[in-house]
């Protein structure tokens, strides 16, 4: 779900920056959907790793 959230954000954030030419606090979408899929990357990777120790 983080992932579609993140996504979301990074799309918005790429139509307000380079389509209609917005400024300002527009960077924060970058901000936060970057840091969204930072964290959802980091919590995928600890969960494949609890599992490939689980099975030796």
């Amino acid at each position: 779900m983080l992932w579609l959230v993140g996504s979301g954000f990074l799309l918005v954030w790429f139509i307000l920056k380079f389509v209609l030419h917005k400024q300002g606090m527009v960077h924060t979408l970058l901000l936060v959907g970057v840091s969204i899929l930072v964290v959802q990357f980091a919590a995928h990777r600890k969960v494949q790793y609890q599992k490939s120790i689980s099975r030796k």
